[in-house]
């Protein structure tokens, strides 16, 4: 073979060979696409206080890993304590108040019962002086005076009846006041409680602006805690539009992280975002304009972790390399 025959050759094989390579990345990236536009991602709890104040306390330092109940800062809690001592006396004068009424409804049943004896024996007299008059062997006077006695003692009896039902209603409206007084004590001491910051959630302490001295408000946050352990960790890979064809939910994916170098993690794809990042942005794109060029978009996939990664590594925020599996079948 001469020399020219063999270096066409030569020029073919390295094309052939450069086509083939070329197919197979194509082929690869087709079906185990990658990005290296992803991120650790994390649920992130803000901590505030929910009553005003002066911070007496600040029990945390940025970085600081919290369990959740842990003490974070303290409020001056003089306003308060002040607060639920006059609680507490609005209650113990309100309980006083039934006592009292308490006392006037037995003054009110016993004069009730006084009443009722004293009708009773009016009945009788009048009930004898009746007989006595229809044999004549009274004066009439006697008789109309028995029946004046009467009514008198039915209409005493009718009066204390009354102030008995009186004052059962007074004391129903001294019950109210009381089961009143008892929900602002407890209100108070919920406020009271509020003077005592502690962690919502397990963490690492992060954006701390809490100092001591420091008045805060209501809503005012004081520091964030990253969540770092279980399902409250994640990595958010932005993948090309192109890339999402065979990219579905449950599909597994591996992942390193650039902190690490290339130590690889399992994973698996949890959710697809519902828009790209650019519908979601500040000043979202205008594509209804004569000027318009067509940009490929990325689009959030949520990837879960499976294993087991380093506390060290899992910072929101650093960046990772993702490859999904898509050699499953399609939907």
């Amino acid at each position: 073979m001469s020399k020219r025959w063999l270096g066409l050759t030569i020029i073919l094989v390295c094309a052939a060979l450069l086509v083939f390579a070329g197919w197979r990345k194509w082929e690869h990236g087709r079906i185990y696409p990658a990005t290296d536009n992803a991120y650790i991602g994390a649920d992130v709890t803000a901590v505030a206080s929910r009553v005003p104040g002066t911070l007496l306390k600040v029990a945390i330092a940025e970085h600081d890993s919290v369990t959740a109940g842990q003490v974070i800062a303290e409020l001056d809690p003089r306003d308060f304590d002040e607060g639920v001592a006059k609680q507490r006396a609005n209650l113990g004068a309100a309980e006083a108040a039934v006592s009292l009424q308490r006392a006037r409804i037995s003054g009110a049943e016993a004069q009730v019962k006084a009443a009722a004896a004293q009708l009773e024996l009016a009945r009788a007299d009048r009930d004898r002086f009746a007989a006595l008059d229809s044999k004549g062997s009274t004066a009439r006077r006697q008789y109309e005076q028995a029946v004046a006695a009467e009514k008198v003692a039915a209409a005493g009896l009718e009066a204390a009846r009354k102030q008995l039902a009186a004052a059962r209603a007074g004391l129903e409206a001294k019950l109210k006041a009381v089961a009143k007084a008892r929900t602002g004590l407890d209100n108070a001491l919920l406020q009271r409680s509020y003077c005592t910051i502690t962690a919502p959630c397990s963490g690492v302490v992060a954006d701390k602006a809490a100092m001591t001295g420091q008045v805060v408000a209501p809503g005012q946050p004081l520091c964030r805690i990253v969540q770092t352990d279980g399902d409250h960790v994640w990595i958010d890979a932005n993948f090309k539009e192109t890339q999402l064809r065979r990219i579905r939910v449950g599909q597994s994916a591996v992942f390193t992280i650039d902190a690490d170098g290339s130590t690889e993690y399992h994973g698996h794809v949890a959710s697809l975002g519902a828009g790209s990042g650019a519908a979601f942005s500040l000043l979202p794109p205008e594509n209804a304009t004569g000027n318009w060029i067509k940009v490929v978009q990325r689009l959030p996939v949520r990837i879960a972790l499976d294993d087991e990664v380093p506390g060290r590594l899992l910072k929101i925020g650093l960046s990772c390399e993702v490859t999904v599996d898509t050699s499953g079948p399609e939907d």
